[in-house]
Formats: structure tokens, C-alpha cells, sequence
């Protein structure tokens, strides 16, 4: 004779069961605080990048993972080396979107070779100083290094290269540092003020506005947008043709789809981009 699950008994199974759900929910969303607290950790293949094109999409996950940190975090709270495992997985929801089979992909990468706008800068900052500082007089001299232990013991620390001096007028010489790899250079200008006494620095930023991609985190991974922009952008570009993604917490990318202005037929990848976005055998 087969024995049956009492009423009382099926009751309390499904009341667990439901209890269980919304707890573990909510312990989700009160760990996931910040965008560090529960980062994407899924694996993606890049070997059908070039290693120049990891260093470019490398370069772009930087630049958009401080720009996360900048809506949680004051500058003064960042370090100069921006938070490995925020920059993977930035890079890992790009490469992902990249190697994508979805037609819009050959638009964004070899047609207009979209990159995101090189603001926050992480890649080179000026000191700037009279002719006769004293810092300054060895490298005037030739020598491959300043005449400040500090400055000498900031570049070495955060891995920068005196790149070249350039001249901004007759009163002013600008020492420029180049990072080896992206870095937070925002934070490092920070620190070279306030940790060093450096009174002029000058980050190199570019002009007005231009395309750009974005990401940010969702309940289900991420979003990211590329976007195409145009018109008088001298400040802000007045229009946009954007193409939208998502990225699972697992990896798989859909493709939400396009909207904006028409792009114009004359615009094509700008500036002569150095970089082409292609991957290996195309």
C-alpha cells in the first residue's frame, strides 16, 4: 500500500520552498551593493583577436570601468591602477558582444570601428613646469630622470615612461608621462598633486565629442551600447545611431537592436583609426 504525502506536510514543503526563494534573492541584491560586489565571471574566448586589438578593447574596458567607478566612488577614493577584476569584466562583455555572429556587429567594428570616447584619459598626463625648476634641469641636461625622488619613485611605482618635453610657451615646459598600460590617470594627477606638489598638471583630452560605447549593470549582467554620433559636436553631438546589447551573467549576448538618427552615407570609421577592428582569417 503506497503511503501519501499528508495536506499538513505539503504545505509546509512549499512554504519552505517559497521562503527560500525571496531570501536568496535578497541576500543577492544586498551583496551587490556596488558594481564590484557582483561582477560577471564567465569565460570568453579572444583568440580570434589580434594582440593589437586586446590591447584596444583592453584599453576600452578601462575607460569604461573607471567611468563606473565614477558613479559610486569620489576620485580621491579610486587607486591609479583601476580594479583588475571590474576591467576583465568589462573586457570579457565586449569580446563577447565582438565575436558575436549578429550582422549588426559588422556596422559598429570594420564599418565604423566605434571606440569608446577617450574620456576619463588613461593613457598620458603633462607636469608642467617653469624652465627653471629644479626638477626639470636633469632632463633638460638629457638624463633619463627628474631631479625630485618623488616624481622619480611615481613614475617608477606606477609603471609610466618620460615619453617627451613640450614646450607650451616661452614660461612654461611640459614633462610628458605615458603609462605602459592603461591606468586611472585622473587618480594619478590626483596623487601627483596632492602626494607630491606637483602645481600644474594637464591631462590630454580630446575636443568636444564623438562615438562612444557604454555599459552598465543589469539584474540579469550587462548592457552595453555602441554608438555612432554626429552633427555639431563641438560639445555634445546633437545625433546618435546606437546598437544595443545584452550580456547574460553566463556570457550569451542577444541583441536588444538599433535606434537613433540615420547615419549619414559620407561618415565612415573616423580619424583613419590605426587599430582596425578585425579579427584573425577575415
Amino acid at each position: 500500500m503506497k503511503k501519501r504525502i499528508f495536506p499538513k506536510t505539503l504545505y509546509l514543503l512549499l512554504a519552505l520552498l517559497l521562503a527560500w526563494g525571496p531570501t536568496a534573492e535578497a541576500q543577492k541584491r544586498k551583496k551587490c551593493k556596488s558594481v564590484m560586489d557582483c561582477i560577471p565571471n564567465f569565460f570568453v574566448n579572444d583568440n580570434q583577436l589580434p594582440e593589437y586589438l586586446k590591447q584596444v578593447y583592453k584599453r576600452d574596458a578601462t575607460r569604461l570601468a573607471i567611468r563606473l567607478l565614477n558613479k559610486e566612488q569620489r576620485l580621491s577614493q579610486q587607486t591609479v591602477d583601476v580594479p583588475e577584476e571590474l576591467v576583465q569584466g568589462v573586457y570579457n562583455a565586449l569580446i563577447a558582444v565582438r565575436v558575436s555572429d549578429f550582422s549588426a556587429i559588422d556596422s559598429i567594428a570594420e564599418m565604423y570601428n566605434v571606440r569608446t570616447f577617450p574620456v576619463p584619459n588613461v593613457e598620458n598626463l603633462i607636469l608642467i613646469a617653469e624652465p627653471d625648476a629644479e626638477w626639470l634641469q636633469p632632463l633638460i641636461q638629457r638624463r633619463d630622470s627628474t631631479g625630485s625622488p618623488h616624481i622619480n619613485n611615481a613614475i617608477r611605482k606606477n609603471n609610466l615612461a618620460l615619453s617627451k618635453m613640450v614646450y607650451l610657451d616661452e614660461e612654461r615646459i611640459g614633462l610628458v608621462l605615458q603609462a605602459r598600460s592603461p591606468i586611472n590617470i585622473p587618480a594619478l594627477s590626483m596623487q601627483f598633486f596632492t602626494e607630491i606638489g606637483v602645481g600644474a598638471i594637464e591631462e590630454v583630452l580630446p575636443y568636444g565629442d564623438g562615438n562612444d560605447i557604454t555599459i552598465q549593470r543589469t539584474k540579469d549582467g550587462w548592457e552595453v551600447i555602441y554608438s555612432v554620433r554626429f552633427g555639431n559636436c563641438v560639445s555634445q553631438c546633437q545625433k546618435a545611431h546606437n546598437w544595443e546589447f545584452g550580456v547574460s551573467e553566463n556570457g550569451e549576448v542577444s541583441y536588444v537592436g538599433s535606434s537613433g538618427h540615420t547615419i549619414p552615407p559620407w561618415i565612415r570609421a573616423g580619424g583613419g583609426a590605426k587599430a582596425k577592428d578585425v579579427l584573425k582569417g577575415r
